[in-house]
Parts: structure tokens; sequence; C-alpha cells
């Protein structure tokens, strides 16, 4: 997803620590990956809905396709 080597992401947490400090950087820390989670979740949740209502389509598709010829007999 994101392309952040090693030297990247030593490079945000030295910056981190300078801006927040090292008592408020655990705290910072924990709720960006609180946030990510979340993300991730309703990601994942969207993701899910979407495939579920794409079969649900299909399905009724083929439905009636499959009545179709028996009710113009």
């Amino acid at each position: 997803m994101f392309d952040i080597g090693f030297s990247e992401l030593l490079l945000v947490f030295v910056i981190g620590l300078i801006v927040l400090g090292p008592q408020r950087l655990p705290v910072a820390v924990k709720t960006v990956v609180s946030w990510i989670r979340t993300l991730r979740s309703l990601a994942a949740t969207v993701q899910n809905e979407i495939t579920q209502e794409l079969n649900c389509r299909s399905f009724r598709k083929a439905l009636k396709r499959w009545k179709r010829p028996a009710w113009t007999t």
C-alpha cells in the first residue's frame, strides 16, 4: 500500500519525537494505530458488502433468465 522504507519510517519517528516529545509520542502512535485499524476494518466491511451485493445482483439476473422462458410458454 505505502512504499515506506526503514529510513523514511525512522525520519518520521525522529520528527515526531522532536515535535511531540517523549511523553506524548507513545500516545500519538497508539492513536494513529487505532485509526489505521478502524479504517482497515471499515474498508473490509465495505468491500464485503459490495461483494455480497454484486453476488446478489448476479443471482437475481440468473434467476430472471431462468424464470423468463417459463412465463412466456
